[in-house]
């Protein structure tokens, strides 16, 4: 049953992450319900936001994608 998720990203704060990861996102066809992205305590380090319908398989497929991205730090997922 697909549900929305949430996925938390801390991401190195450089020109091109952001694109990079929509690109993964939704050029392996899942979309992309709402996205926040902002600074963190750590000028180096933003946080992103990103809720996406899926299954629970789906979700863990995107998360294993997502953790292979040079400059992802770390990424966690909860059902909204």
């Amino acid at each position: 049953m697909e549900e929305v998720y949430r996925l938390n990203c801390f991401v190195e704060n450089v020109p091109g992450v952001l694109a990079r990861i929509v690109g993964l996102i939704s050029g392996r066809g899942y979309n992309i319900q709402t996205l926040n992205v902002g600074p963190t305590e750590d000028g180096s380090v933003s946080r992103m936001r990103i809720d996406v319908l899926g299954t629970a398989k789906v979700i863990e497929q995107i998360m294993l994608q997502l953790r292979n991205q040079v400059n992802v730090i770390e990424v966690s997922a909860r059902r909204r």
